[in-house]
């Protein structure tokens, strides 16, 4: 006589129970019979856009309580309470624009402050909304405290004798910092300067990298073929407050 076993049905529900929990989702909220079904958990406010939530296919965590935005960071108050905000706000050091030169370019021979001829023509990889090509310029987005960083290498196109001169012009203060080769350009020897430059700035404020060649004497070489080429140029603006 064959023997049939009967699994109880306390037992049967007991593991339908458990594997309907093991993929379940959970709701916390004013709406807790609704939850998207992308998410595995929900944490929901009176105001259903306010939530916070994980998504059930990339485990991403969202937390939207109606101050978030893009690029936004999440900082907290006396009492730990969380809000999103922007990053100068936050006053967290930002990257505003970041620009180099992509081919050789020539740096020419002094002739007045300012010349549109001595800017670099700098390619922006951040803030090109803000550059002006034709200018060879970047105008600063909103007020604030700004560390401004450039370097060029760059080579005489006539040997001995002529010295480059790297400036940062910022157009409010009829000028910035100015460094002077300490050594001669050279045909195949060529100089590398670096300079910084920092502080309180107004939108609108124009900043651009320049480069020219004076004599070794610091006088304007009187041979106006004295140029330089240079082979790297970069401008870094960071808005630090």
């Amino acid at each position: 006589m064959n023997t049939i076993r009967l699994i109880p049905a306390l037992t049967f529900g007991f593991l339908l129970t458990a594997a309907t929990i093991s993929s379940a989702q959970v709701k916390i909220g004013s709406n807790p019979t609704t939850i998207d079904p992308n998410n595995n958990l929900e944490v929901e406010s009176t105001n259903p856009a306010n939530k916070i939530s994980i998504n059930k296919n990339t485990g991403k965590l969202t937390i939207a309580d109606g101050s978030q935005g893009t690029g936004y960071v999440l900082t907290s108050d006396a009492n730990g309470t969380a809000t999103w905000q922007p990053l100068a706000t936050a006053k967290i050091p930002q990257t505003v624009f970041n620009g180099a030169i992509t081919s050789p370019a020539v740096v020419p021979t002094f002739a007045f402050h300012d010349d549109p001829a001595q800017r670099l023509p700098l390619v922006p990889t951040i803030g090109a909304e803000n550059w002006v090509t034709g200018q060879n310029r970047y105008y600063i987005p909103a007020d604030g405290s700004y560390s401004v960083q450039v370097g060029l290498s760059c080579n005489s196109t006539t040997g001995a004798g002529v010295v480059l001169w790297t400036r940062i012009w910022v157009v409010s203060e009829n000028g910035g910092p100015l460094f002077k080769g300490t050594s001669p350009l050279g045909g195949t020897a060529g100089d590398w300067q670096s300079v910084v430059y920092t502080g309180k700035l107004s939108t609108g404020d124009a900043i651009s990298l320049e480069g020219y060649t004076m004599q070794t004497d610091g006088n304007p070489p009187v041979n106006p073929i004295w140029t330089g080429t240079c082979g790297r140029a970069y401008m870094t603006i960071t808005k630090i407050e």
